[in-house]
């Protein structure tokens, strides 16, 4: 889902943000160089290379080695005889720079504006060399843990939510789950033009309640509830959507009941079970690089598809209020038999008549 999806990223980038901005300890230094090392289009880096912060070589001056900024920007004017490296920044190759080896931006880009680079000239993402969970303080190990941990996290709060949507909102939930199954791409279409209102409604009620002294007043507690809503609308959908996903697959594999009512919990829970192990294997090849991030890549968008499939389903039906009217089929007209000339009695039901006969041929009546 890709609501779900930014949000999870948000989490993760907001628990990891207080680590960047400290130096880096030597476990975890240590770890990063040597993940680094191990990756095929990595380096040989030591301890002693890696800076906090933004690292500058002046004009004249020669680092004979190799130099590394970590969570800064590189900015070479000088001469590196070893290798220049930065982690979560730019490398800057100013006119007159002479670097003797490789010039590798993790996280960042490679600027050369005039420097001459005897070595290659690398770009990679956290995710490509298997080093995200260096690069903000934690080891790939740590990173795996803690993404299958939020997955784990996101899993227990839908069901904790999805318990009392079951035992207390049981219509809503059909009433979106029959969109879903009638309307599927009414439902998507809905959805995604929903996701784009959402901002432009926001400030649409806040630009009507600013008009008067009490709607300026209002404002706050109209966003909260607003909020709210559209975070209500999403759980609605996506459990709607792990539901069907549940049956979808219990009826494939003719595990369903076919008389009497579905076990609705259980299905759901098959259903967002699917959707945790997309998210779990993607967590756990995180460390495999290119692959890894083919799999987060691919449940990030089958669960922004389900999501917003959802949504829009809640908004079609009014946050399952509105339920679909099911179309009248036209009445069949009466079957006329070739025994419509009989005449019907009410004790015997048909009277005994023969049917008229035309006479023989050359005889004629009396």
């Amino acid at each position: 889902m890709r609501l779900l999806a930014i949000v999870s990223s948000l989490l993760l980038i907001g628990a990891a943000s207080p680590v960047l901005a400290q130096a880096p300890s030597a476990g975890v230094v240590r770890a990063w160089t040597d993940s680094l090392a191990r990756d095929p289009n990595g380096i040989t880096l030591s301890a002693a290379d890696v800076h906090a912060g933004a690292q500058t070589v002046k004009p004249g001056d020669t680092v004979h080695g190799s130099i590394a900024a970590w969570h800064g920007n590189l900015d070479v004017s000088g001469t590196v005889q070893g290798n220049a490296v930065a982690v979560q920044g730019d490398v800057v190759l100013h006119p007159g720079a002479l670097v003797q080896g490789d010039v590798i931006a993790v996280g960042g880009q490679v600027r050369n504006d005039g420097g001459k680079i005897t070595g290659e000239t690398r770009t990679l993402s956290a995710l490509s060399m298997g080093t995200v969970g260096s690069a903000v303080g934690a080891t790939p190990r740590q990173v795996t843990r803690r993404s299958i941990s939020l997955a784990v996290a996101w899993y227990l709060m839908l069901v904790v939510i999805g318990l009392p949507v079951v035992l207390f909102a049981r219509p809503k939930l059909d009433a979106v789950t029959e969109r879903i199954r009638n309307e599927f791409g009414r439902a998507f279409l809905f959805g995604f033009v929903g996701q784009i209102l959402i901002v432009p409604a926001l400030v649409a009620i806040c630009v009507a309640l600013a008009i008067t002294l009490v709607g300026i007043l209002v404002i706050p507690f109209a966003i909260v509830a607003f909020v709210l809503a559209i975070l209500g609308a999403l759980a609605l959908g996506f459990l709607a959507m792990a539901y069907v996903t549940g049956d979808a697959v219990m009826r494939a594999r003719g595990a369903a009941p076919p008389y009497g009512p579905p076990p609705v919990f259980q299905f759901l829970l098959i259903g967002l079970s699917i959707f945790l192990v997309l998210w779990v294997l993607g967590g756990a090849f995180l460390w495999a690089g290119v692959l890894g991030g083919i799999l987060r890549f691919i449940a990030a968008v089958i669960t922004w598809v389900a999501a917003t499939v959802g949504f829009g389903a809640t908004l079609a039906s009014r946050g399952g209020t509105r339920v679909m009217r099911t179309a009248t089929l036209p009445l069949p007209e009466p079957v006329v038999d070739d025994m419509s000339w009989q005449t019907p009695t009410p004790v015997s039901g048909v009277a005994a008549a023969r049917r008229p006969t035309p006479p023989p041929p050359g005889q004629r009546k009396p």
